[in-house]
Parts: C-alpha cells; structure tokens; sequence
C-alpha cells in the first residue's frame, strides 16, 4: 500500500463523484441531504476538496465520508474507495480479505439507498392523501386513500426513520425482516395513474 493513498485519492475522485456514487442525490448548488442525520432540507455541501453539514456538524473529506458512512478505519475506507473507484491503491498484505467485505456491503448498502428514494415517496403520499382526504365532518364518507393514510404512516415512517438514523444492526435487522417491503409499496406507487402521482409530487 502507498504511504500516499489518502492524498492519490484527493487528487484522483472528485467528491461529488464520490459521494453521489454512494447514493447522495447533489443538486446544482453542491448541496445534498445528509446521510448522517435526518432532514427533509439539504444541509450537507459538498465543496472541491472536502463536505460539511450545516445541520449536525459532521466534516470531512474523501476518506472520512466513506469512514463515518461505513463505519470502517481510515484505512479500511481508502482501500474501499480505491477498489470501488478501480485506482488500484489497495495493494500488500490488505488486499486480499478486503473484496469479500466490500461485496456485501456494497450490496446491501445499494438496497438501502434504493428502498430510501421509494420509502420517502410512499410516506409524502400517505401525508398528502392525510390531508387531502381527511374527512371534514361526521358524515362525510371516508376515502379509501385516507384510511390507506392512517393504517400505513406509521409503519412507513419507522421504517424510513430507521433506514436514514438507525443503527448498522438495526438496519440489518430490518433488512432480515421485511427486506420486502419497499417492493411492496414500490408497486402500490406504480398501480397510481401518473396524474395522480404527479399531482402529489407537485403540492408537498
């Protein structure tokens, strides 16, 4: 291993690249929503050289973004980033039990920023269809949507909160538990005609 590889790495990955490559959505701004604490407004900025959260302090570069979201070494996050990134830093004696580790992380780490994006979707319908469809008087008939709403929050709001704060065993537990989920309500999302969908993204 190069006693240079944090620097080789700096120089070779451009942050934004890195970060969005493990699942930050950056807008135009630099601007994303911070894997590190939840929020519904981005406060984490993404500069040349290093990120900062605006919302709970964390701060860092390459290295210690890949550190604190994998909770793994400074090391162990260079030769991650080096062999995701195929720059071939992660040569020596550290090589070789590292692949096994990083597939499956990689892979489970793929469906949670796959099930966050759906989660989030299917919990702003449910609150938009809360206050659309929310019946205004003791006689007004009650919408199938709006009983959707009160029956399916809470538990889309669980399981949200935990993909986005939740512990690494928390999170695999959930995983082990109902890894399914987010396919289930993915299919809801699609059964919806695309004015109804649209509409919805439109008023939150």
């Amino acid at each position: 291993m190069t006693t240079n590889i944090f620097q080789d790495i700096k120089d070779r990955v451009d942050l934004r690249d890195l970060v969005r490559y493990y699942g930050l959505d950056v807008n135009r701004g630099g601007f994303a929503c911070c894997p590190f604490h939840n929020e519904r407004n981005p406060s984490f900025k993404v500069y040349e050289d290093h990120f900062h959260c605006f919302g709970c302090g964390e701060h860092g570069d390459h290295v210690d973004f890949v550190q604190k979201l994998y909770g793994l070494s400074n090391i162990e996050a260079a030769k991650k980033i080096s062999y995701d990134f195929g720059l071939g830093l992660e040569r020596g004696k550290f090589a070789t039990p590292v692949r096994p580790r990083i597939m499956k992380k990689d892979a489970f780490t793929l469906w949670r920023n796959d099930c966050i994006k759906t989660v989030i979707e299917y919990k702003k319908l449910l609150e938009y269809w809360s206050r659309i469809y929310d019946p205004r008087s003791p006689i007004d008939k009650i919408d199938d949507r709006f009983l959707e709403s009160v029956h399916n929050r809470g538990y889309a709001e669980y399981y949200l909160e935990t993909l986005l704060i939740g512990s690494k065993q928390e999170q695999r537990e959930l995983y082990e538990m109902d890894k399914s989920y987010p396919d289930k309500i993915k299919k809801r999302l699609d059964s919806l005609d695309s004015v109804s969908r649209s509409a919805c993204k439109k008023a939150i």
